[in-house]
């Protein structure tokens, strides 16, 4: 088991919030549309670069296993996200595409489908979400 431990403030402009992780700092903010001051991403922005985070390890850790032994050339991930509104006010993230680019001079159209579904299970952050959003994956290799 692993422990994460983040502390958040809220700075009283906008909604801006300062994280610190260990000894790294980051903010977050919402645009002006939203009342904020967008001096960083948005919570929701947040859990895209999170979820790319989490597959970008994954698949750094997956290209030196011993099941594939691979050397990544190209893993960029693209993502958007669709929120829902509520009569409440309150809002969710319902949808998550991700678009993932995968390219090895070691991995054929086939085998690279294979390593990115397998990235995709191991990923914590994706296997946190999966209950609770819709994601459609679209996987390429050129």
């Amino acid at each position: 088991m692993s422990e994460y431990t983040v502390h958040s403030e809220l700075r009283n402009i906008g909604a801006k919030t300062v994280h610190t992780a260990r000894l790294h700092r980051f903010i977050s903010d919402t645009p002006t549309e939203h009342h904020g001051t967008d001096t960083g991403p948005s919570p929701v922005e947040y859990l895209l670069g999170a979820l790319g985070a989490c597959l970008g390890a994954s698949a750094a850790a997956y290209a030196h296993s011993p099941k594939y032994k691979v050397k990544l050339s190209k893993f960029d991930m693209d993502f958007t996200a669709e929120t829902e509104r509520y009569p409440d006010k309150s809002s969710k993230v319902t949808k998550i595409y991700a678009k993932i680019d995968c390219q090895s001079p070691d991995m054929d159209k086939e085998k690279t489908e294979q390593f990115v579904e397998d990235v995709i299970h191991i990923s914590t952050i994706h296997n946190t979400l999966q209950n609770s959003v819709e994601f459609s994956f679209e996987i390429s290799n050129k």
